[in-house]
């Protein structure tokens, strides 16, 4: 099982073509609340087990509770917050991440109904999933005992469960074929939800549908920055914040930011700010709790 740790809160198990984030938050009182905004280059489809899995895009709130599944397209701009009670003691959450070529493989082969409608909506529940079960079982398995997954596996078997949903369902064909659609990226959405992730920058041009030289104009257009500095300028940013608002040290908030080496974030740190990162004071004593989600 290839898992990545991104924090105590996410696992992400790596399978062939797709991949599974494994999303569990804590109890901290008596009503928690864990948010982030997403826009990512892959259709998500959640489970809720725990707690309630809120979505606001654009005006709307798309509310889902435990045993809920739904599918997010591919580049929606949203704020996704879960919430539990003290009583649920945690919220968890299981998210299938779908590029593009996993979604076209599913549909390899279907007939669609001419008269189907696009859709058009890039949030949409789905009420039979169920038979996603079993996977997610196995998974929460692995990921909870640390046990090693046969990932070829699960792969064939969501890919299959897939089709089955689809094939009992002919309207949520439409849908997987609509998600599939080769699209282009907002850039300055992409990169202000994903400047935290260590992509290099001919992967974040993948990522929005453009050449590396395309992506790097069109940067330099909206931000009158190149790449780098806007990235660089983000991530010191967020360590300010970090440094001010939680309890965590400077050895914990350069890692955190982004940053490999202590010393060369300690110096760019008081270049920027005109301070050590170590002096800044802080202005109050909560912790401040992150979402983990892919």
């Amino acid at each position: 099982m290839s898992t990545e740790d991104y924090s105590d809160r996410l696992k992400l198990i790596q399978c062939e073509n797709f991949d599974i984030a494994a999303s569990c938050e804590a109890q901290y009182g008596e009503t928690e609340r864990f948010g982030k905004y997403v826009y990512y280059p892959a259709t998500f489809l959640f489970y809720v087990e725990d707690g309630v899995l809120d979505i606001k895009h654009e005006n709307k709130v798309y509310t889902y509770p435990a045993g809920s599944y739904c599918l997010v397209r591919k580049y929606t701009h949203a704020f996704f917050s879960q919430t539990f009670e003290k009583k649920v003691r945690m919220a968890r959450s299981y998210t299938f991440v779908m590029p593009d070529e996993f979604l076209r493989k599913i549909l390899d082969n279907y007939k669609f109904d001419k008269n189907l409608e696009p859709i058009g909506d890039r949030i949409i529940e789905i009420p039979q999933a169920e038979s996603l079960q079993p996977i997610i079982q196995d998974v929460k398995y692995a990921v909870d005992n640390n046990r090693n997954l046969d990932t070829k596996e699960v792969g064939a078997k969501v890919e299959n469960t897939l089709k089955a949903i689809i094939n009992s369902n002919p309207e949520l064909a439409i849908v997987f074929k609509e998600f599939s659609l080769a699209q282009r990226a907002d850039i300055a959405a992409f990169v202000n939800t994903n400047y935290m992730k260590k992509l290099p920058l001919e992967v974040m041009a993948t990522m929005c549908g453009r050449s590396l030289s395309t992506f790097e104009r069109e940067f330099k257009l909206i931000f009158n920055e190149t790449p780098h500095q806007w990235i660089l300028k983000k991530r010191l940013q967020y360590a300010s914040r970090l440094l001010a608002e939680t309890h965590l040290k400077v050895s914990d908030v350069f890692v955190e930011a982004g940053f490999e080496d202590l010393a060369h974030f300690s110096k760019t740190f008081k270049k920027k700010f005109g301070i050590n990162p170590s002096k800044v004071k802080r202005r109050n004593t909560e912790p401040v709790h992150a979402f983990a989600l892919i």
